[in-house]
């Protein structure tokens, strides 16, 4: 069984299975970042958690790649909507801890 993150609000009980404390944003920002600078070329010196995906120069399609890899790497299903209003890496790494991604 695989967890779906969409734009809709999570039921309770999906964020409430699991704990979404800052280490673990933190290290799923980490796998996530790893991911943009190896596979998508993201610039290593000048590209953090908090480097919107747009100055990195992700269009849409990117989007729905990495959304590809993440489901992949995280074993839960995320939408590229998700990590377009996400806007960043960080706030991607929240989004996906609540529903569950853990390292």
């Amino acid at each position: 069984m695989s967890t779906t993150i969409s734009t809709a609000t999570a039921p309770d009980s999906a964020r409430d299975a699991a704990p979404a404390g800052s280490a673990a944003v933190a290290g799923v920002a980490e796998v996530i970042l790893g991911i943009l600078r190896e596979k998508y070329e993201a610039p290593a010196d000048t590209t953090t958690a908090e480097t919107e995906f747009d100055m990195l120069g992700f269009d849409s399609l990117v989007l729905v790649e990495v959304a590809v890899d993440l489901s992949s790497r995280f074993g839960i299903e995320v939408s590229d909507e998700v990590l377009h209003e996400a806007g960043t890496t960080a706030r991607a790494a929240r989004a996906l801890v609540d529903a569950g991604a853990r390292v």
